[in-house]
């Protein structure tokens, strides 16, 4: 849950906001966390096969992953409090609770919540465009 509703929707729809405009994927902190989380999925699906052809343990396979997991945690805990507004996070969270299998229609009104809730409108709605045409 803590990866679902934080650490993606939360995440997305405070970018979305926010118009970071491509800031994010540059800093060490998220570099450490992207890395952490594609290493994560890696190694679950490498050390599985390797735990079921029988050339590792579970016990060795579980303290790697917990390893691995404690790296992680410290990236995304870094993502979490840089990057994620905690009202998108909270309300991705609850409405997966209250209209459950309703993917896209939460991120949705998680979206439009944020946006209603967002002090700078305007420059969500045009962004970049606005200085163009001098709006």
């Amino acid at each position: 849950l803590l990866y679902k509703h934080f650490l993606l929707h939360g995440l997305h729809a405070s970018l979305v906001i926010s118009g970071c405009e491509g800031v994010i994927p540059t800093t060490p902190t998220f570099r450490l966390y992207w890395v952490c989380l594609n290493a994560a999925y890696v190694m679950e699906f490498f050390l599985q096969t390797l735990v079921k052809r029988r050339y590792i343990a579970q016990e060795s396979m579980l303290r790697l992953n917990i390893f691995l997991m404690a790296i992680s945690s410290v990236a995304a805990v870094q993502i979490l409090f840089e990057h994620v507004a905690p009202l998108a996070a909270l309300l991705s969270l609850s409405l997966n609770i209250i209209r459950r299998h309703r993917e896209l229609s939460n991120f949705c009104i998680v979206v439009a919540v944020m946006f209603a809730a967002s002090s700078d409108r305007r420059e969500v709605i045009f962004g970049r465009a606005a200085q163009f045409v001098g709006v």
